[in-house]
């Protein structure tokens, strides 16, 4: 077995228990994005992928049905301006034809990456660099509560869980270089400027509500701000909607959805926040609307479709909403921050790779010493050795370790085999033998294992 290159300075174990030498893009497991940001163009496809309408339980099912079809582990993240799938073992591409598939689209919509790639995308978007405005901070807590929902329902391992508290991680460190610690919360802050906008100067409005969660609370909130006394909040569930806000559902008028639309007069103005996979309002189901009122909607998908909107009536949905945040943006020079985040990812990412890379030497080191642990302890037992061979066997063992430890890149068995005979320990000539087969052995074994788990070098 002389004159055969071995490479073992990188060896770690995988969840399946095999080993593999891993590169860079290797520290962690193959990783997979395929993802779409939302615009005007392409908000037709963006319905279509989107899990925003969806309930919890729908969610839930669709990815459980995304990773059966996949035969992968697939982690979906949706807001109002992008979809996303992350894919473990899987190639992007491989993913992101199979999502096409999936959503029977025409043509694949996604732009995909893969590995570090992967990890600097999800910091950037966890960090505001990727949203309707720069720096806001309601993404980050909807990741959060994304990554939950995936580990709470088993959707992801504990593993590939870990590579999500990564990014998360780097996100502090991101925000807190670029000063986005008390920035804008986004869509939320963007509702309240434009309904400001809308109400200065104007006296008592028919405004109405729809939907009392976050973004409807905060909606409600600003029509009292602005000195409308009767604001009237439609809700599925008034008495579960009260309990969220009691305080400013007090202030309110509260009625479920199947009593609003035969006992209130014509709206100045409806707010929409409600969640559905398709348009509430429509041509056939239209709003009861003044000639010139306004309705906005914060709904994704939307809630309200145009077909219901007629004559002077105005509707303020998403692609407003896109634009609308394009201007509302320039308290930011853009093009600086971008180029400044560059700089500040890198040198998280420099300092992310290094500790897996540690995490990495370390899982070597303890495979190496606890394979040669383990055959020190069938040394001692073996006929080959000496009375006095025996109390030296475990520290020979871990001399051996070191050395494997010490290698950097490809060696040689012929060198390992020149270690052990030249050993200045006191062991028979027979059990030095013993030894040196034993050891290249159990090398060959692991390397191969290497080769299988991580593809030849």
């Amino acid at each position: 077995m002389s004159d055969t290159l071995v490479n073992l300075s990188g060896l770690v174990e995988t969840r399946s228990g095999s080993l593999r030498a891993p590169k860079t893009e290797h520290l962690f497991p193959l990783v997979s994005l395929a993802a779409l940001k939302f615009s005007s163009e392409n908000i037709d496809v963006a319905k279509t992928i989107t899990s925003e309408g969806l309930t919890k339980q729908g969610r839930i099912d669709f990815i459980r049905d995304v990773s059966s079809q996949t035969g992968k582990e697939i982690f979906e993240f949706s807001t109002c301006n992008r979809v996303l799938y992350v894919g473990f073992d899987i190639h992007a591409e491989a993913l992101a034809s199979k999502l096409t598939d999936i959503h029977g689209l025409a043509q694949n919509p996604f732009e995909m990456s893969e590995g570090l790639d992967v990890w600097r995308q999800l910091v950037k978007v966890c960090s505001g660099l990727d949203s309707f405005i720069m720096g806001e901070l309601q993404v980050m807590s909807q990741f959060r509560k994304s990554v939950n929902l995936h580990k709470e329902h088993g959707l992801i391992n504990q593993y590939n869980a870990a590579f999500f508290e990564h990014v998360i991680s780097a996100n502090r460190g991101v925000r807190k270089q670029l000063g986005f610690t008390q920035t804008t919360e986004s869509m939320l802050s963007l509702a309240t400027t434009a309904l400001e906008n809308f109400l200065e100067g104007k006296g008592p409005t028919v405004a109405a509500v729809l939907g009392f969660g976050e973004m409807g609370a905060k909606a409600a909130e600003a029509l009292l701000e602005s000195e409308q006394t009767d604001v009237l909040v439609v809700s599925r569930n008034p008495e579960k909607s009260m309990a969220r806000f009691p305080e400013l559902a007090a202030r309110c008028t509260m009625i479920p959805y199947e009593n609003w639309r035969n006992k209130t007069p014509p709206l100045d103005i409806v707010i929409s926040t409600i969640r559905n996979a398709e348009s509430t309002y429509h041509a056939d189901h239209p709003l009861p609307l003044n000639p010139d009122a306004t309705a906005m909607d914060f709904s994704w998908p939307p809630s309200i479709d145009a077909s219901t909107i007629t004559g002077e009536q105005q509707l303020m949905g998403m692609e407003h909403w896109i634009k609308l945040s394009h201007k509302h943006g320039k308290e930011w020079d853009y093009e600086a921050k971008l180029n400044e985040s560059e700089t500040v990812i890198d040198d998280i990412e420099k300092r992310f790779t290094e500790a897996l890379r540690n995490k990495s030497k370390g899982q070597f080191r303890a495979i190496i010493y606890g394979k040669m642990e383990e055959l020190s302890k069938q040394w001692e037992t073996s006929p080959h050795a000496t009375a006095d061979d025996v109390p030296q066997l475990g520290a020979f063992a871990r001399e051996i370790a070191t050395w494997i430890c010490l290698q950097t890149g490809e060696f040689d068995l012929s060198d390992l085999s020149t270690f052990v005979a030249n050993t200045e320990r006191t062991l028979s000539s027979a059990m030095i033998a013993h030894v040196d087969h034993d050891v290249k052995r159990s090398v060959l074994a692991l390397n191969e294992k290497s080769l299988v788990a991580g593809g030849a070098r």
